[in-house]
């Protein structure tokens, strides 16, 4: 791909990220990165600009996107899965952030196995056929190569199943609140920043470590798993919630300040280690 229409599908995709979260929000969001919000308080992450930003600084040569989603990829076997509450949510916010790398890689087979996963995952959970058939559209699209609309059709497969989770799971009952949709977020961003530390962390220089900054992120993720009620003690919340308690302090540098290669390494070391034990404990 010549370097203009690369240009001209990051622009692309920005302006889809942008719409899609307004759309779906019935808000103006006025940028990709302030369009990180749901109903005022949810945090919806999303890597791609930070991928986009990679490419950038580091030049569109640099980073092995196949490989680096081919090692960092999370294997889900959906059957093995039944805890509806906790681990399928983990799940489905690694796959779907895998399915967001896949795009960047422009991997159709990796991509349509993201959907597979997402859709029977989503199926465990309720989701129905209908709400799901966005996940046809992901890999059809995949398959012709038309990306734009591939990234915009993901998204959309996302806001079904979110809405599906906050209908059904997102309410109080004897039990408490069980608010999937935070457990979900907090393991999205993880894997997230676990391809992107990785990538920084070959490529080390101040510039493209800023990118990890965003304390008050991070913190409004951990505050969000302290309000999941009744499943606060359950294993998977507690290894991404003792996680972002230690990110937090790494990311949480001065504006302009610049995060060191060490504390770099670190975090590509904490977030590969806790997206290997989620996936260990997921049941």
């Amino acid at each position: 791909m010549h370097t203009h229409k690369r240009r001209l599908f990051r622009i692309l995709v920005l302006i889809a990220g942008t719409t899609l979260s307004a759309f779906a929000q019935g808000e103006g969001k006025t940028s990709f990165n302030d369009a990180k919000t749901i109903d005022g308080s949810m945090i919806r992450p999303n890597p791609y600009d930070k991928f986009i930003a990679l490419d950038d600084a580091l030049g569109e040569n640099t980073v092995d996107w196949r490989g680096i989603l081919s090692t960092l990829q999370v294997d889900v076997n959906p059957e093995d899965l039944s805890d509806k509450e906790v681990g399928i949510p983990a799940m489905l916010g690694f796959r779907i952030c895998d399915g967001v790398m896949a795009i960047k890689a422009r991997d159709a087979e990796m991509l349509r196995a993201c959907a597979d996963d997402i859709e029977a995952l989503g199926k465990i959970m309720g989701v129905t056929d209908g709400d799901l058939r966005r996940a046809k559209l992901v890999r059809s699209y995949a398959d012709r190569g038309l990306w734009t609309r591939v990234f915009l059709e993901l998204g959309f497969l996302q806001q079904d199943i979110e809405n599906v989770l906050k209908r059904d799971f997102d309410k109080s009952s004897e039990k408490g609140t069980v608010p999937v949709g935070k457990i979900l977020y907090a393991a999205g961003w993880m894997q997230g920043a676990r391809y992107t530390s990785t990538i920084i962390s070959q490529n080390y220089n101040p510039t493209t470590a800023g990118l990890l900054r965003e304390p008050r992120l991070v913190a409004e993720l951990n505050k969000q798993l302290g309000e999941v009620s009744n499943r606060k003690d359950a294993d998977i919340v507690k290894i991404l919630s003792t996680a972002l308690t230690e990110l937090e302090q790494l990311v949480d540098v001065p504006m302009g300040g610049k995060i060191s290669e060490k504390n770099v390494k670190r975090i590509a070391e904490v977030t590969s280690t806790i997206v290997s034990k989620c996936r260990e404990t997921a049941k």
